[in-house]
């Protein structure tokens, strides 16, 4: 009996030990999860969790670029791409379809009301969205199994995403919305090769230049755990990019494009340039080509809305010719092209030979028709000759002959030295990206042989780039001084500081003061007795020179034609140069860039209320011409467009509306300005209260009756005509194209026989 007692105390004892080990075992696994692993696993199931609700960037809004009376030419907006959750779907749908078998009558079909709300709403097309949510009938796993993010439309408004969310769209129904940042070039084509445009990695002109200062620094929505280990949604806020104030001039910008389209037309070259700067600071006030394009689009080439025979030019270009075509558009010809300046050049040769002291201003030179140099026989311009001509009078009549004698008299070296000291065939340093130098086409000293130095001295046989010409020329009627150009002045952060300012920088004096006054008064004379003329404005001493050189082989008799002007012609504060690029047709003595540089520096002198420097005849008939071609405009902010446009338009001035709504909360340019009659005002407008849908008016002016209510119909609009409708365009609408009013409006539209 003691001994089975015994046995039995025995088994006891060895039960108990074997149940402390295996609790031991268990403390210990428990210890080494909570403790040594603990943290790792938490980590873990917080990263699961942060998976499974989201880690977004928050992208920071670009900086503004604008002009320098702070007009927007560039902004970001705010705006939302939307993604769907087809894990999260399928757990609502699941729910649904099991509430509908249990009877429940209210039972909420979330995946249908989302399919139809962002298919009405954003236009996502449904069997899209029925293809993401699909689930494969033999395995019951999803088409997108695991997926938990899926783009469905991006760059949505803000007010779309609010009607979304209140139709209950949104997290709670496996919607996400994202916050990301939309780039509108506010002038489409205005200063699009100086502001540039992004596009995805890629960057053009100021956005490219001054990316670091106007990206800003991204935020951050995540969701974390808190003490008590809840799920916490946080997020850190994106800082804005700083504004860039540039030094352009929005109002003298336009004024440049006109010109360069202009010529773009009348003459089909290569390429124009247009720009107009200041002289004493090397601040660019515009800065525009012939081939451009709209920041909005930069891959649609103009042309396809203003050529109708470019479309199929444009269809039956390869791949590759419509990239060069682009990059043609692209790439800012005024600091990246090169050309022969030709006689824009000879005001530095003739200041080099007065700062030397090899001729006065009362030199005389005998032009005969042609100098034999080297063994060659150079003609001037005016194979007649000029006879004896002193050296306003080369620069003014821009003998070739004049040039030729004068710089025989500076010799090689000097030349040399002040070409390169005038900044030819060196970077001017402005900043923008992709200025050339080209000084890989220049001559070395030691290749300059009597023809080379006979031909460089009126622009020939070496190249340079517009804005290097432009600014060698400033130094030659600012007292001599040698600018670095810019177009960005400022830097200013989101609280209005400013955290970087250029001021004007004189790279060196390539000149005396006396010398720059004398080549400056005497370049008047171009204007009022030689090669100019025909861009003298009565009443204004205005200065220049002309230039005409041939590019290239000299038998492809292929030309490019030039202009550079300035203001006042005692102390320039405005110089401008237009140069046509290879016109289609050089005819000698037609082909000429002065109309366009009168029509510009007029256009300028307006737009500044410059007062004649001399008396004008028929005061009155001249004052009267001047009343009739500007007008001023007033602040329409806080007004209705609906109204302004009228005013507008009785005032000899077009117009385009930006954004959507009838309340003006910004215009430009803004009131008091003068403008010419025929500019464009842009208005800004916004809904104001109590304004519902509204829709924007199309232009139906021209169309023939039935296009044009079918225009109208289409978009929601009643229609009312006045005259007949057989055989009929419309002459005249009201309201006006662009304007936007409420869906279901009535349209009168004026309807006149063909």
């Amino acid at each position: 009996m003691a001994r089975k007692n015994k046995l039995l105390y025995l088994k006891i004892k060895l039960m108990c030990t074997g149940f402390l080990i295996l609790f031991l075992c268990l403390g210990a696994r428990v210890y080494y999860l909570k403790i040594v692993k603990g943290a790792e696993y938490e980590q873990e199931a917080i990263s699961q969790q942060i998976t499974r609700f989201g880690d977004v960037t928050i992208p920071p809004n670009r900086g503004a670029i604008v002009d320098r009376n702070k007009q927007p030419l560039a902004v970001s907006t705010t705006v939302y791409n939307v993604a769907v959750d087809p894990v999260a779907m399928k757990e609502l749908d699941d729910a649904y379809k099991e509430n509908i078998a249990n009877g429940v009558k209210d039972a909420k079909n979330v995946k249908e009301e989302v399919i139809t709300a962002l298919n009405e709403v954003i236009g996502v097309d449904k069997d899209t969205l029925y293809d993401i949510f699909s689930v494969d009938e033999a395995t019951g796993k999803l088409k997108y199994d695991g997926v938990r993010f899926k783009y469905v439309k991006k760059q949505i408004s803000r007010e779309e995403k609010e009607k979304l969310e209140a139709l209950g769209i949104g997290s709670r129904t496996a919607v996400v919305f994202e916050k990301d940042t939309k780039r509108n070039y506010v002038m489409s084509t205005v200063a699009s090769n100086v502001i540039g445009f992004i596009r995805g990695d890629t960057k053009f002109g100021i956005e490219s230049k001054y990316d670091k200062e106007l990206s800003g620094i991204a935020g951050r929505s995540f969701v974390t755990y808190d003490s008590n280990t809840s799920a916490v949604s946080k997020e850190i806020l994106p800082e804005d990019g700083g504004t860039v104030v540039t030094t352009i001039d929005y109002t003298i910008q336009q004024y440049a494009e006109e010109i360069a389209q202009k010529a773009l037309l009348d003459h089909n070259p290569d390429n124009v340039s247009v720009m107009v700067m200041n002289p004493n600071t090397g601040e660019i006030y515009a800065m525009a080509q012939g081939y451009t394009f709209d920041g909005n689009n930069p891959s649609d080439p103009l042309a396809l809305t203003t050529n109708p025979a470019f479309q199929s030019k444009w269809e039956a270009m390869t791949d590759e010719e419509k990239y060069n075509y682009l990059n043609t558009c692209w790439n800012n010809f005024n600091v990246s092209s090169s050309f022969e300046p030709g006689s824009i050049f000879k005001p530095m040769v003739v200041a080099a030979c007065l700062e030397e002291g090899v001729i006065t201003n009362n030199t005389t030179f005998n032009c005969t028709g042609s100098r034999s140099v080297g063994g060659w026989d150079i003609p001037c311009h005016l194979t007649s000759g000029h006879g004896i001509i002193d050296v306003e009078g080369v620069l003014a009549q821009s003998c070739n002959v004049g040039m030729m004698d004068m710089v025989a008299k500076l010799g090689a070296e000097k030349f040399y030295k002040y070409q390169k000291d005038f900044g030819v065939g060196e970077l001017t340093g402005i900043d923008l990206p992709g200025e050339a130098s080209f000084s890989n086409l220049m001559y070395d000293l030691e290749d300059i042989g009597p023809t080379e130095l006979a031909t460089m001295s009126f622009g020939q046989s070496f190249t340079t780039t517009p804005i290097q010409v432009l600014n060698a020329f400033c130094a030659v009627i600012n007292g001599g001084k040698l600018m670095r150009p810019y177009v960005v002045s400022q830097v200013i952060d989101t609280d209005g500081n400013i955290v970087e300012e250029k001021q004007p920088e004189i790279v060196r004096r390539v000149i005396s003061q006396e010398t720059s006054d004398i080549v400056r008064k005497d370049m008047e004379s171009t204007l009022t007795v030689g090669t100019g003329k025909k861009a003298r404005i009565e009443g204004y001493a205005i200065g220049g020179k002309t230039g005409t050189a041939q590019q290239g082989n000299r038998s492809d008799y292929i030309h490019s034609v030039s202009f550079i002007s300035y203001y006042p012609i005692d102390n320039p504060e405005i110089i401008a140069m237009v140069l046509i690029h290879k016109p289609e047709q050089y005819i000698d003595g037609i082909t000429s860039p002065a109309p366009y540089m009168k029509e510009l520096m007029e256009d300028i002198i307006h737009y500044k209320s410059y007062e004649p420097d001399y008396p004008i005849e028929n005061t009155s008939s001249n004052n009267q011409t001047t009343q009739n071609t500007t007008v001023t405009i007033e602040e329409y902010t806080g007004k209705s467009a609906y109204e302004t446009v009228n005013v507008l338009e009785s005032m000899g001035l077009t117009y385009e509306i930006v954004g959507s709504g009838d309340t003006i909360v910004n215009q430009a340019p803004h009131g008091g300005t003068s403008v010419n009659l025929g500019s464009k005002i842009l208005l800004y407008v916004t809904k104001g209260e109590g304004e519902g849908d509204t829709v924007q008016v199309p232009n139906v002016v021209g169309k023939n009756y039935n296009d044009a209510v079918a225009a109208l119909n289409e978009l929601g609009f009643q229609v009312a005509n006045i005259g007949g409708t057989e055989n009929t365009v419309v002459t005249a609408q009201d309201p006006q194209s662009g304007l936007f009013i409420q869906k279901g409006s009535t349209v009168t539209i004026e309807l006149q026989s063909q």
